[in-house]
């Protein structure tokens, strides 16, 4: 017959190898207290108590520049916004010259704000780490108030000598009307990131079920029509026509003072623009055809 096993030996057994595992945790683990945001803090908000908590979590997934308690970031602001659970870390703290942006942005790269409105940026979807291809417009009009000259000096006349002229002045010979000018698009940039999107411009689905109130506090979040987006541009020279090369970053902001950007939003896998894909509109070219084929076909 088997021997009944004493059933204190088994406690005391149970109780010794769950001892030991923990001593083999703690020695492997070794817990850490870390601060770690307690609620989503935007950016450039200055930490309170209510803002962070500590929690523990293993030695080795804790960062370098972490804090182990709450007193050492009350009072500093983040330059880059926190989700529940994340770290507080010395390098995203304002205080910081290189958090927040600056540290975001490869060699070569500068960030750049740009005017939007609801229609040229995706209706307000577009969040930070999202790609966007440029598209830049531009129409004569714009040029010639920069310039201080009619419209119709900035188009060019072309005279029966050959010479084209596009200021004032007077013409030799008789002069034969150039092709009118007309606004022009085309896609300029393609896989430009983006950096920051101001919060009150973010569009937020609100719940079938959310009440009078949370329907009031979303409206007031989001209730700008207009803002600043910033990206994320090389300065690396491009092509943007068969033999012109432009800064990327100077191109745009050239265009957001003086013509139109439009943002549009790309898959998450990327985005790629074959050459001949790329093609520029001119909207009065495009009048002219349309208006010649509906004379053709009557």
């Amino acid at each position: 017959m088997n021997k009944k096993r004493n059933p204190i030996i088994i406690v005391v057994l149970a109780v010794f190898l769950g001892l030991a595992i923990m001593v083999l945790l703690n020695s492997v683990i070794k817990p850490t207290p870390v601060v770690v945001a307690k609620s989503i803090i935007a950016p450039g908000t200055t930490l309170t108590e209510d803002l962070v908590e500590v929690h523990t979590l293993p030695a080795g997934g804790v960062p370098k520049d972490a804090f182990a308690t709450v007193q050492e970031v009350v009072g500093k602001s983040v330059a880059v916004g926190r989700t529940i659970g994340d770290p507080i870390v010395e390098s995203i703290l304002g205080e910081n010259a290189s958090a927040g942006i600056p540290s975001q942005l490869a060699e070569g790269h500068v960030a750049i704000a740009i005017s939007v409105d609801q229609a040229s940026a995706v209706a307000g979807i577009l969040r930070a780490g999202q790609s966007v291809t440029l598209i830049g417009m531009i129409t004569p009009d714009v040029l010639s108030q920069q310039m201080g000259i009619s419209t119709s000096a900035v188009q060019s006349i072309i005279t029966n000598d050959g010479t084209v002229e596009t200021v004032p002045g007077t013409v030799k010979g008789t002069p034969t009307p150039a092709p009118v000018l007309g606004p022009v698009g085309k896609i300029s940039i393609t896989n430009v990131r983006v950096l920051m999107v101001p919060q009150n411009f973010q569009y937020v689905e609100v719940p079938a079920t959310a009440n009078q109130q949370e329907l009031f506090a979303n409206s007031a979040a989001t209730s700008e029509d207009k803002s600043v987006i910033v990206l994320d541009v090389p300065t690396t020279s491009l092509e943007i026509t068969p033999g012109v090369f432009v800064n990327p970053a100077t191109l745009i902001a050239t265009l957001n003072n003086y013509g139109k950007i439009y943002l549009a939003l790309e898959p998450s896998a990327g985005l790629t623009v074959s050459p001949e894909n790329n093609v520029t509109i001119n909207l009065a070219d495009l009048y002219n055809l349309i208006n010649e084929s509906t004379v053709t076909n009557k």
